[in-house]
């Protein structure tokens, strides 16, 4: 079979600093599709080639705490832009005990302290997720769309990268560039990273991951990490339901080669935890993901 390339230049600007990245995608021998940062064999032939361009990343939103003009006085609000609500911790002089410590709801404002005439010191802590949400033990469905097999690389407490809380209980499932990832488990979509082109297991990319997160109904959130640029089909505020594609597999940040790094969190005493989980696979079975399990995708 004729081989078939598209070769797609992204552009990428990341606050003053301007990169680009090469992504190819071609047809192999077989007709599948493949995707990758590498050209394939110089011999086959090219056609349909093509240019995406990428605007410069929005600076994300994030919780904070201000202090806002009141007519000739002053007020201390905090603002959680997030489609999740967060746990928060205020440390001021001006607070009973000199702490003020709440949840706050989601996409809300808050006012703190109000009627103030001078400006107050203060320092403050978040988290994401509320501390009384509690895991419902449910069945996740396998959050790969695909005839294939695919391999969990890594799973739970696993030497290279599962150790501490916020990993403990994820998995890695190693899958093509370009696969498409889909939703294990409904819910509203909270966060998209999608601005990061590259990957390497080396510290400097430990925050450079593109990731979605999703929030559950029992107040988990779902991470599904190292996604390719510019394929994330979902956007903060989105509803999801099990099954739906989200993004396609890449293999940015802190990462050994492509795959789908997949986690359920909490907040649970002002710290972020992970939460042991079951799969459901294409064909109805559950089990507890192990390393070296060959899974089959659910088909497109």
């Amino acid at each position: 079979m004729r081989g078939f390339i598209v070769f797609i230049t992204l552009f990428l600007a990341l606050t003053s600093l301007h990169c680009s990245a090469g992504i190819y995608k071609y047809k192999d021998e077989n007709g599948n599709w493949k995707f990758s940062d590498k050209a394939p064999n110089s011999k086959q032939k090219t056609s349909s080639v093509e240019t995406l361009h990428y605007k410069k990343a929005k600076r994300k939103a994030v919780p904070k705490v201000v202090v806002k003009a009141d007519g000739d006085k002053y007020k201390l609000v905090v603002e959680n832009p997030f489609y999740a609500p967060i746990e928060i911790k205020v440390k001021s002089s001006m607070f009973a005990g000199g702490i003020k410590h709440l949840v706050i709801d989601a996409n809300s404002v808050k006012t703190l302290l109000s009627g103030l005439r001078e400006v107050p010191e203060y320092r403050y802590y978040w988290v994401m997720g509320d501390p009384k949400a509690r895991h419902e033990k449910q069945a996740y469905k396998f959050p790969v769309s695909s005839r294939k097999l695919f391999k969990i690389t890594q799973s739970f407490n696993g030497r290279f990268s599962h150790s501490k809380r916020p990993n403990k209980y994820a998995v890695d499932i190693g899958m093509d560039i370009g696969t498409y990832i889909i939703a294990a488990r409904g819910g509203t979509v909270i966060h998209v990273t999608d601005n990061f082109h590259l990957g390497a297991a080396k510290q400097y990319f430990i925050d450079k991951a593109n990731v979605v997160e999703i929030l559950h109904d029992d107040g988990t959130y779902a991470t599904y990490a190292h996604i390719l640029l510019g394929s994330a089909m979902v956007e903060p505020g989105d509803k999801v339901v099990a099954g739906d594609k989200i993004a396609r597999s890449g293999t940015t940040g802190y990462s050994t080669g492509p795959h789908l790094h997949f986690v359920i969190r909490k907040n649970s005493g002002f710290r972020t935890v992970s939460q042991s989980f079951v799969y459901v696979d294409n064909t109805n079975r559950k089990f507890r993901p192990e390393a070296g399990m060959n899974i089959g995708g659910f088909n497109d």
